[in-house]
């Protein structure tokens, strides 16, 4: 485990590289009972039914610009982006991403309530390259932001510049 408390000292690749990491995360959003587990590309029925809203986003403030940071630091973040949440007056739950070899996890919080284009301007305000957004309904998608590379052809990801 590295000192950031994340278990995952191995940069990434380039935008490409990270966005396949982010799509073949695992998601476990708590609702009170079991965690409920979505991923990239799936339908979200589940979370749906246990948090209505027409539209969700999984945001995280850990390790900015896709760089570890130490876990102080990363919980300091995510205690702000908490605040800023409450601020906007969102229904949020405590979530989990996690690689699917588990080397990997990081806190962050699915919110009901918030639309894409306000679920990319926090992610950007937190200096995430990319986060989790979609209607009730459709497939979870993920929104990198970043302009889209070249050969960057990923099922269920949208490059949002």
């Amino acid at each position: 485990m590295s000192n950031d408390g994340t278990n995952d000292d191995a940069p990434q690749d380039g935008p490409v590289a990270l966005a396949r990491a982010f799509a073949a995360a695992r998601y476990r959003v708590e609702t009170g009972g079991e965690p409920i587990e979505f991923g990239v590309g799936d339908p979200a029925a589940d979370v749906e039914a246990a948090l209505p809203a027409a539209y969700y986003a999984f945001i995280t403030a850990w390790n900015p610009d896709a760089e570890s940071q130490p876990f102080r630091d990363n919980a300091a973040a995510d205690d702000a982006l908490a605040s800023r949440l409450d601020a906007l007056g969102m229904h949020y739950r405590r979530t989990w991403a996690q690689a699917p070899d588990g080397g990997h996890r990081e806190a962050g919080w699915l919110v009901a309530g918030l639309g894409p284009d306000r679920a990319d301007a926090l992610g950007r305000e937190f200096e995430q390259a990319g986060i989790l957004a979609w209607c009730v309904g459709g497939d979870v998608r993920l929104h990198m932001l970043a302009p889209r590379p070249p050969n960057a052809d990923l099922p269920h990801v949208d490059w949002i510049e």
